[in-house]
């Protein structure tokens, strides 16, 4: 399990976000310009968190749709279709917001999956220093692609 770090309100982690950058991986396979919005929802009152991603795949916008289970405040087992993740298990952590939550590191509890998440355009120095935590939370950064904005 990742090191989670500080409290999180998973009210405030709603809403768009920017996708920075990322290590690759096979469903944003020649994605650019990636979005992610996110809303809590309620069923029968459970709450749950639906999904939606976006992204530009040549000169279309490409978007999937999906829910995902709140395990923690940090931690959400996603599935965008019904064969994924049949089993509900965690397989999105939140590893670092800031306080005004306008920047987040996301990943996958194996490592394998990483995204530096923000609400608008950053510049490098705020980008490096967020794959400098991903770093230090034992992700491997040397793969990362940014994306086009």
């Amino acid at each position: 399990m990742l090191e989670l770090i500080g409290e999180l309100s998973l009210q405030n982690y709603m809403g768009e976000w920017l996708e920075i950058a990322r290590k690759p991986a096979f469903f944003q396979k020649s994605c650019l310009n990636s979005k992610a919005k996110y809303e809590l929802k309620y069923k029968n009152g459970i709450p749950y968190v639906e999904i939606e991603n976006f992204c530009s795949k040549k000169n279309e916008i490409s978007s999937i749709k999906g829910k995902a289970k709140i395990v923690s405040n940090r931690q959400l087992a996603v599935r965008f279709n019904i064969f994924m993740n049949l089993f509900n298990k965690v397989n999105y952590e939140i590893i670092f917001v800031d306080s005004e939550y306008k920047v987040a590191i996301v990943g996958s509890p194996d490592k394998k999956y990483l995204w530096i998440l923000a609400r608008n355009i950053i510049d490098e120095k705020n980008i490096k220093e967020l794959l400098n935590i991903a770093k230090q939370r034992g992700f491997d950064i040397s793969d990362v692609v940014f994306d086009k904005y």
